[in-house]
């Protein structure tokens, strides 16, 4: 029914087989000069291209034309001279230089009589139906990275320092028009076909019944089933792809210096200290022209009391990222078969480049995303909102930096003991703690929980503002959200001999945060912005159980196997133990009342079917031939063909709004046969 309908429009090949490649060439050259017995310089060119044919999605439920094409190659030149200036004195300098492209064409089908490809088109939640150009496809995309690092090293008694700086340029240039082809999410497929037949008119109404007018009955509202229609237009005169074009730079410079001390045989102590800046890009558009700079400095009641608009119209930098660390290791006295480590420090992160983007694009006065639903300006499948009704910014979502962001930075704290319980082999039991703040959370300063307190005041008569709802309004990309690790993890360690070796290790952790979206700038994940810090609980990339092991036999033909097992990953669920992905996000997990029974109803508290495991074995014997030696190779991947569900996603498949997914279905079992060849 749903196949016979897609190509009565037009898309009659959805439910075809697809196609995937997988192509790549690597190359590599390098020269070592020795200008002098106390002179190294080296230099290294390096290229690789890959091309994957409808690799963006892989999503059984997906049509063929919801797809593209993922390209990316690169050059990377190095060079490093390294001078012995005396018997304790030596210094390195290393440069670099790279540039990538990664480009994503779209070849699906155009909308019939139209130079256009179909729009981003999802529909039904229990099916997770989705046909149409990804809504962020086409890219045009390439970064240039310039770094330089100058150290040097000097010994001293019982001492070894090292001190230097290291300077990161790196610019991202991109041309993203996301929405500029449309994204339409309908609640169910009879309701995105009514809408098709009987026009945007069509209606579902929230008592139950229907409307082809365009207006429900008086008391009730719209239920569906256009759920939501984005489209990104240019503002001021601007193209789409005149909005969507930038530079984004970011430029880091850090100076660390380090000691190793060792002040008796069977003690070492290193201590570090590194500085470290960010240097953001600015806005594109001033602070003081902006569509909402009147807003910079006012304070409005909401519904939870006073609040500050959040930002000052700049994007800050970060130059207090001072990040001391040291490390211990101990062979207690008496003792020459065990060692105790430890070490902790403080590092921080740069964020995703695409928080910048939204930030310097989305501000309605280069570009703005226009909204509808059935409630509001409908517009007719599969075509766009005319030109029109972009104009001056009309109650538009904005995206801002708070004007007290920070960098993510994160305590790591690790103690082990390691002890050789016979000749070869040694015992490990390790505990690792991280504790992370500052991490990137997209919170709406705009929403409906707050009273939309910025909803009015703009524009000449004051009646202007900026959009108002759940999941869309007043992004900010905030630094407020944080995350929680333990882990222990016991192991056994076999050095080769007697032609075996083999390591193994498992480990038992807890991941926690309240929130884990660093880098979608199109999905709110909390379930209530007045109570962020219920939100706090197993993070998505929680896994209780861990093993992993590998084993290498050096016989008649040398064996080497692989294996791990991976627990599976939470999954968040509403009360009353339905999935929350199974709704949209208007719909989400405990609105209003976060409670059951009197407790907190936490995010994350279901399981997803994503555990894993995998067996790989590699077989393979040197041939000696002359001065040649030859390995024929034969591999097995997924020996047990385990199933290995991928369910990455943690929004549903209508409102997930990833660049990549692949879902259904893991790896097969495949195997692969090659040689090596050694002169």
């Amino acid at each position: 029914e749903v196949v016979q309908f897609l190509a009565d429009q037009g898309l009659p090949n959805e439910n075809a087989p697809i196609d995937r490649t997988n192509d790549g060439d690597a190359y590599l050259a390098k020269v070592d000069f020795q200008a002098s017995d106390r002179n190294l310089l080296t230099l290294r060119w390096a290229y690789h291209y890959s091309r994957q044919e409808n690799g963006t999605f892989d999503v059984p439920s997906w049509g063929v034309s919801s797809n593209a094409v993922e390209l990316d190659y690169a050059h990377g030149y190095t060079g490093s001279f390294i001078s012995t200036i005396s018997d304790t004195m030596l210094n390195e300098v290393r440069v670099q230089y790279a540039k990538e492209w990664r480009p994503r064409p779209y070849e699906g089908p155009n909308i019939p009589g139209q130079d256009r490809p179909f729009p981003d088109t999802a529909f039904d939640f229990v099916g997770g139906y989705r046909i149409g150009m990804p809504f962020f496809i086409p890219v045009i995309y390439d970064d240039e990275r310039q770094q330089l690092n100058e150290n040097v090293s000097f010994l001293k008694g019982n001492h070894a320092y090292k001190a230097g700086l290291e300077y990161n340029d790196v610019v991202s240039s991109q041309t993203f028009i996301g929405f500029a082809n449309g994204l339409y999410k309908f609640s169910s497929f009879d309701g995105f076909r009514n809408y098709v037949e009987l026009g945007p008119g069509y209606g579902d109404c929230s008592g139950g019944g229907t409307t082809v007018t365009g207006t429900c009955p008086d008391g009730e509202t719209f239920s569906g089933p256009l759920l939501l229609f984005l489209q990104q237009a240019g503002v001021g005169g601007l193209t789409v792809e005149e909005a969507g074009t930038q530079d984004i730079g970011q430029t880091e410079t850090a100076l660390f210096f380090q000691d190793t001390w060792k002040p008796n045989a069977n003690m070492t102590f290193d201590l570090g200290l590194r500085w470290e800046m960010l240097d953001n890009p600015s806005p594109i558009t001033p602070a003081s022209e902006v569509f909402f700079a009147p807003f910079f400095g006012q304070t409005r009641d909401s519904l939870l009391g006073p609040l500050e608009f959040p930002s000052d119209g700049t994007i800050p930098d970060d130059n207090e990222q001072i990040q001391p660390r040291f490390a211990m290791a101990w062979t207690p006295k008496g003792s020459t078969d065990s060692v105790i480590r430890f070490n902790s420090g403080i590092y921080h992160a740069r964020i995703p480049a695409l928080a910048l983007a939204s930030t310097r694009s989305t501000d309605g006065s280069r570009g703005q995303t226009l909204f509808a639903n059935s409630s509001f300006r409908p517009p007719t499948w599969p075509n766009l909102l005319p030109e029109g009704e972009a104009g001056d910014p009309f109650f538009p979502n904005v995206y801002v930096f708070d004007k007290d962001w920070q960098t993510p930075r994160t305590w790591s704290t690790a103690l082990s003991w390691e002890k050789e319980i016979k000749p070869s082999y040694a015992l490990l039991v390790k505990a690792n703690y991280a504790k992370t703040d500052h991490i990137t959370r997209w919170i709406n300063n705009n929403d409906p929980v707050l009273g939309c307190p910025w909803s009015s005041g703009l524009g000449a008569d004051g009646s202007n503002g900026i959009n108002c709802a759940q999941s869309e309004g007043l992004w900010t990309v905030s630094s407020t959200a944080k995350s929680r690790y333990y882990g222990v993890t016991v192991g056994i360690n076999k050095r080769m001999s007697n032609k075996l070796a083999f390591q193994a290790y498992y480990t038992n952790s807890e991941d926690k945060s309240d929130d884990d979206n660093e880098r979608d700038p199109f999905t709110i994940r909390y379930a209530n912005i007045s109570d962020l810090d219920a939100e706090f609980s197993l993070s998505d990339r929680h896994q209780r159980n861990r093993f992993n092991a590998w084993l290498l036999w050096q016989g008649p033909v040398d064996v080497n196997v692989r294996a791990t097992f991976l627990d599976a990953q939470p999954a968040d669920i509403n009360p009353d133990g339905t999935p929350v992905n199974g709704s949209p996000p208007s719909a989400s997990r405990c609105i209003g009342d976060c409670t059951v029974g009197g407790e907190v109803f936490r995010r994350n508290q279901g399981e997803k079917d994503n555990e894993f495991s995998t067996v790989d074995v590699r077989l393979s014997k040197d041939f000696e031939v002359g001065n040649t030696t030859v390995q024929p190779i034969f591999e097995i991947f997924n020996l047990l063909d385990e199933a290995n569900f991928l369910i990455p996603e943690t929004t549903s498949l209508i409102f997930n709004f990833d660049g990549t997914v692949r879902s259904g279905a893991g790896e097969p079992r495949k195997f692969q046969v090659g040689v090596r060849v050694l002169f």
